[in-house]
């Protein structure tokens, strides 16, 4: 009787909840932009392909209108753009939310030689220094260069040993219980980044498939859905030693093991075209973390466990806030992105794509910042609490669990 008296109090509380309060940060931060926000007459600042794309990159909830981006050229000139709004699947609930990116593109290729701003405001910046973000760049005499090959990952992996701390494995953070962060995994996904200052990366999980076992022969049906996780910023070799290699970190259910997480790599063009091959993946085998030291036993006060996956602490992607495109000083919103090879400018690739980010009516999911965090509440007079529930009714079962033991 009390299980089920503190189950149908979590049921019948959680949606008020979902209603009346927010869960983790609610303002915008800029984390990166193309071309990187340094003078103009830096050594350190690259020269802009007239025909290329400038990108931001930022945390919070934000789908920008066009009083909200601003282009000129050196003049006062204002430039017509279409601008595009992407953001990724998160794969944790309440945890990290990844970055949005938006790409200011303009309708006719800019002027060689010629300097450019471009001005964002976010309507509740987190520091002032976000609230007017203007980016400079002078652009050099031509396009894009040919892109060539990009290999795409190199190797996607546990992040570190499963034994350390903030290694591989991250136990619940219930700090705030509206919110709670389920068991998960840390990994890391390799790639070498082409010595491109504007081209970007995108990071695709492209399956999750559960692995029987003879315990558990019955699975769960794999998921075979590619969906974008993580942008990454461009790169150029300053010291003629090469560019790093780029490792993009991000957090992966606990639930269910053992299975086995693909991901993949592609390159954003100028146009913000994806190029390079999705089939070429790198996967991970994800297998029930055994105690740590190896070979210790549970029973010593020194052996580390780990708690057994839980499948409340599983589910699909969740998609990120979804914004329609726009357009600034009179472009167009819908402007047509030319196919590979049909540029009047452009350099020629092996595949298009928009992103792979859905479109919708322009609604945005105010989902938490980069220290992640859920925002919960009704929009657009949808109750977005579902994965509260889950979450709430985890920790009324684990909380029965430790009271049975005790």
């Amino acid at each position: 009787m009390f299980r089920i008296s503190c189950l149908c109090f979590v049921l019948l509380a959680c949606p008020s909840l979902a209603d009346a309060q927010e869960c983790g940060p609610s303002q915008q931060i800029i984390s990166w932009s193309q071309p990187n926000n340094v003078p103009i007459e830096s050594d350190d600042a690259p020269r802009w392909p007239t025909n290329a794309s400038v990108r931001f990159a930022y945390s919070g909830p934000w789908c920008p209108d066009p009083e909200q981006v601003e282009m000129v050229d050196e003049d006062g000139t204002v430039i017509p753009a279409q601008v595009r709004i992407k953001t990724p699947f998160k794969l944790v609930p309440n945890g990290p939310d990844p970055l949005t990116i938006i790409e200011v593109d303009p309708i006719d290729e800019l002027r060689s030689r010629t300097d450019y701003q471009v001005i964002v405001r976010p309507p509740d910046p987190a520091l002032s220094i976000f609230r007017e973000y203007t980016l400079e760049f002078r652009t050099r005499a031509g396009a894009s260069d040919d892109l060539g090959d990009f290999e795409g990952i190199r190797e996607a992996r546990l992040n570190d040993d499963r034994c350390i701390e903030a290694g591989a494995f991250y136990a619940l953070d219930d700090t705030n219980p509206i919110c709670p962060v389920p068991n998960r995994i840390y990994a890391s996904v390799d790639f070498q980044p082409l010595n491109r200052a504007d081209i970007a990366y995108v990071i695709y999980r492209t399956s999750s498939t559960p692995i029987a076992t003879l315990d558990d022969p019955e699975t769960e049906p794999p998921d075979l859905t590619p969906v974008p996780v993580a942008y990454e910023n461009g790169a150029r070799d300053l010291l003629g030693t090469g560019v790093p290699l780029r490792s993009s970190r991000m957090f992966l259910p606990y639930y269910p093991l053992p299975r086995r997480d693909c991901f993949a790599v592609m390159a954003l063009d100028e146009w913000g075209r994806e190029r390079g091959d999705l089939s070429n993946e790198s996967c991970i085998s994800l297998e029930v973390f055994l105690p740590c030291p190896d070979g210790c036993d549970p029973n010593v006060m020194m052996c580390q466990t780990f708690p057994d996956p839980n499948p409340f602490e599983g589910g699909p992607p969740i998609p990120g806030q979804q914004c329609d495109f726009i357009g600034i000083n009179g472009g167009d919103a819908n402007q047509t992105i030319p196919e590979i090879g049909d540029e009047v400018t452009g350099d020629g690739g092996v595949g298009l794509s928009d992103g792979g980010i859905p479109q919708s009516d322009g609604t945005v999911n105010t989902g938490g910042g980069s220290g992640g965090g859920c925002s919960v509440g009704i929009i657009n007079g949808h109750n977005r609490h579902s994965t509260l529930i889950l979450m709430s009714i985890l920790l009324v079962i684990g909380g029965l669990r430790r009271t049975r033991r005790g």
